[in-house]
């Protein structure tokens, strides 16, 4: 649901004005790291299993590659991968 919604956005939605755009490139991008971080964890502060976990990482090793489409596939092999039987 969320990367649906994210590439949906993408698609359908127009492209920010320079101005929006601007600000969001002044974000550190560790800023960026402490959200993504912060889905990972759970509510007792451990670290969060099973397909998730392995979207995230299928997401983080697409990252070289730079284009949210390639990240968004590796997520979902990730997924995939984390979903099949042991």
């Amino acid at each position: 649901m969320t990367y649906g919604s994210r590439a949906a956005a993408l698609v359908f939605l127009p492209r920010p004005s320079a101005r929006i755009e601007a600000m969001l490139g002044r974000v550190p991008a560790p800023i960026f790291a402490g959200l993504a971080t912060a889905t990972l964890l759970t509510g007792d502060g451990s670290v969060i299993g099973g397909p998730i976990l392995w979207a995230a990482l299928g997401a983080l090793l697409a990252t070289p590659a730079r284009s949210l489409l390639v990240c968004l596939l590796g997520g979902a092999a990730g997924y995939a991968l984390g979903v099949l039987p042991r």
